[in-house]
């Protein structure tokens, strides 16, 4: 208790934030890398070998599954999933956090309802579908899992630009020390460039 009142929760959770968007690339960076060397490797097999992996085709495709949902997970951290910039030109720019605040709690109710959704979804694979297998008994179904993790870190992610977007509601210019701006962000490196 003594550590929160010393220092700004807020911090902890952006640095939560930070750290969970390096474990994110990381995931995405391996699933990435994974799926052009068995994509490469097929190539290969089938051209100078007359063979193939056979099971690489249908793992390369879910594979492009997970690199798609870690890039959508990416995207929500970085902004760029779901925004109203055309509105916010026009609105003062004291409305935007609170426009951001009720972007969030719309965009988190919906991820949640996804979030159920996918989970039913994962399990009627498993009970339906467990027969059909990739390779060494390992059922295809197994991979539909990262429909409910992407859209729970979606939540996550969501609900932790809440957090922030009512910090900056509530804290106001004290925000600007935690919570770095996107405008901010441009004009710092504007500045570094020296432009």
């Amino acid at each position: 208790m003594l550590l929160l009142m010393r220092y700004n929760p807020m911090k902890l959770v952006v640095a939560f934030d930070v750290l969970f968007l390096k474990l994110e690339r990381f995931l995405l960076f391996t699933c990435l890398i994974t799926l052009l060397l068995f994509a490469f490797l097929q190539v290969v097999l089938r051209n100078f070998f007359d063979g193939g992996i056979p099971w690489a085709d249908v793992f390369n495709r879910l594979l492009v599954l997970w690199v798609a949902v870690f890039a959508a997970t990416i995207a929500v951290k970085e902004n760029r999933h779901l925004s109203f910039e055309a509105l916010f030109k026009y609105l003062p720019k004291r409305l935007r956090p609170t426009l951001d605040f009720l972007v969030s709690a719309f965009s988190i109710l919906v991820v949640i309802l996804l979030t159920r959704v996918s989970w039913m979804f994962f399990k009627d694979q498993l009970m339906y579908e467990s027969q059909d297998v990739l390779f060494k008994g390992l059922p295809k179904a197994y991979f539909t899992i990262i429909f409910p993790i992407g859209f729970g870190i979606m939540t996550l992610r969501y609900f932790l630009k809440l957090v922030e977007d009512a910090y900056k509601i509530f804290a106001g210019e004290k925000a600007k020390e935690v919570i770095p701006d996107d405008d901010d962000e441009f004009e710092l490196s504007v500045k570094v460039k020296g432009v």
